[in-house]
């Protein structure tokens, strides 16, 4: 679709994709998305740094952010430190039941072994494809019938 930026998914992927949320939707479940995009367009409160005096515990947390993210030391834990095992197990669980295809090769092989920051977070593949941002993308802003203005 347009919104990958004129990058053509592959298309047994995209039947995947389209397949797995038919059947979820025809179960009646819900996606439930929660994301930190770093790159984020539009409405993320941490792509925009503002300096308040009202508030110089916000300066004080986005100087940590960016120190973290520029530097992470030894806080840049492989992924599966964060997401574990269990948690994709989990996840893995669900995907199968509504169709989708396995991606234990892809975690087993690759990703349960990047660096969080360096590896994850910062990787520009990643990026370019949205993989990580899209949910990000589609659900950080909540318009209003009627109304010009999103709410936020």
């Amino acid at each position: 679709g347009s919104f990958l930026g004129g990058v053509t998914p592959d298309p047994a992927v995209a039947l995947a994709a389209k397949d797995g949320m038919a059947a979820m939707a025809a179960a009646g479940r819900r996606l439930h998305v929660a994301t930190w995009n770093i790159a984020a367009i539009n409405n993320n409160p941490f792509e925009y740094w503002i300096t308040t005096k009202e508030n110089p515990d916000y300066e004080k947390l986005m100087i940590n952010i960016e120190n973290f993210l520029e530097k992470p030391g030894d806080k840049d834990v492989p992924v599966s430190k964060v997401f574990t095992e269990e948690m994709f197990t989990s996840l893995e669980g669900k995907m199968d039941k509504v169709g989708w295809d396995s991606v234990r090769s892809y975690w087993d092989g690759d990703f349960k072994k990047r660096k969080i920051v360096s590896g994850f977070m910062k990787d520009g593949l990643l990026g370019s494809k949205r993989l990580a941002s899209m949910p990000d993308r589609v659900t950080n802003t909540i318009n209003v019938k009627g109304s010009e203005e999103p709410v936020c």
